[in-house]
């Protein structure tokens, strides 16, 4: 029998053919979100070493090590710029746009692959990459509130019809909490991999492997939670009525010291206050359902108010970009529930607190 060639070997037996000019590819890749990246590499080491013994010992050793590193990308949306200075952040979004494609009504999140997961109004899961509108990935699913993403990629999802769920990346659904739901609006993964989650009442810290959970705080409306950028606070927004955003001292454990206390309060009040993120300096940002704004917090508790909305728009839930595919990382993504469910891209001009 004769033994088939691969791909590889036969684009050597042809390249061994002097008469026959053959292209051959190396990767063939195919990426949805339109993206192309080009890496160059080089790396240069030099080491010259002389040892000399005449009854005293010298050695001379000499090393230089050059490395350059360029990389070009290009993606299909805005571009991605890794500098800022946490001095002179801009007071107000450096830029504003509705996205067309995708669809969040409560909260959102990116996957590892370059899509964007938002749910309808109704009973469905929605994906799109940034070149795309809009489809199906897990239907059945009803009343989605805050999600987030686990290291291992299953999507967290405070929901109507499964409480808090754990979805898999191909769509199979098991159920952490079936009681849970309460119009929480935030669920945020930890850096020790649990899952911080409100139901408007308590705030909540869930093994997502063994669904043991234990209540953190309780009695002041806690809505979610978000961390500062060394872990040692926890931000709670909240719908008490009076806009206030609490802050608790957080061991090595990530477990609360003391009581958490106001951390500062929303002029003008601000009820349901719909998430909470904070950048990679420090400040918090909170989006106000009842005065369709979004406050940005110093981390000293300076409060000012960075964008207002128009009438029928508001950010219900927020994340930043991935910075894969196309979703800007300097920026903030809002879910517009009474906006035909689209996303909006808030420039912000500052990273994650990741």
């Amino acid at each position: 029998m004769t033994p088939k060639l691969g791909a590889f070997q036969l684009c050597l037996l042809l390249l061994a053919l002097p008469a026959l000019p053959v292209a051959c590819e190396s990767e063939i890749r195919g990426d949805p979100s339109s993206h192309s990246d080009s890496d160059s590499d080089s790396d240069s080491d030099s080491d010259s070493d002389t040892d000399t013994d005449s009854g005293s010992n010298t050695d001379i050793d000499s090393e230089t090590d050059s490395s350059s590193d360029s990389d070009s990308a290009s993606d299909t949306g805005p571009e991605d710029t890794d500098t800022f200075n946490c001095d002179a952040l801009p007071s107000a979004p450096l830029a504003v746009e509705e996205l067309v494609g995708p669809i969040a009504y409560h909260d959102l999140a990116f996957d590892s692959d370059g899509f964007i997961v938002g749910a309808s109004g109704g009973n469905s899961l929605f994906k799109a990459n940034i070149s795309s509108d809009a489809y199906v990935w897990v239907a059945g699913v009803s009343g989605v509130q805050g999600m987030d993403y686990l290291p291992d990629g299953d999507l967290v999802a405070l929901t109507g019809s499964h409480g808090l769920a754990r979805i898999t990346p191909s769509g199979i659904i098991t159920t952490l909490v079936p009681s849970m739901y309460g119009y929480g609006a935030q669920v945020t993964i930890g850096p020790d991999g649990m899952i911080y989650v409100g139901d408007n009442s308590n705030l909540y810290r869930v093994d997502p492997d063994t669904a043991d959970m234990e209540t953190l705080v309780s009695g002041i409306s806690a809505r979610g939670c978000d961390f500062s950028p060394d872990f040692s606070r926890m931000y709670i927004p909240t719908n008490n009525g009076s806009g206030s955003v609490y802050v608790a001292d957080l061991d090595d454990d990530m477990s609360i010291v003391g009581s958490p206390m106001v951390f500062a309060t929303i002029p003008g009040g601000g009820s349901w206050l719909d998430g909470l993120r904070v950048d990679a300096c420090g400040n918090v940002y909170v989006p106000s359902f009842s005065l369709s704004n979004l406050s940005r917090i110093s981390p000293e508790g300076d409060v000012s108010t960075f964008h207002s909305w128009s009438s029928n728009q508001y950010g219900h839930g927020l994340k930043w970009g991935s910075g894969i595919g196309g979703w800007d990382d300097m920026s903030i993504y809002f879910p517009q529930p009474y906006d035909d469910s689209t996303v909006e891209r808030m420039e912000v001009g500052v990273h994650y607190r990741e």
